[in-house]
């Protein structure tokens, strides 16, 4: 996993705990490719 996408899965982390789901977050970066997402979501334990 890259730089860029370990300091997403911090932030989108933190997003999480404050509320939001990961659907409504990952809206917001939508650069991200369907790989990206899954190797996201895979870190933060939701496979």
């Amino acid at each position: 996993m890259n730089l860029f996408l370990r300091m997403a899965c911090r932030v989108i982390e933190r997003r999480m705990n404050a509320g939001e789901s990961f659907e409504q977050i990952v809206v917001d970066y939508p650069k991200l490719t369907d790989e990206e997402i899954q190797q996201i979501k895979t870190e933060l334990g939701g496979n």
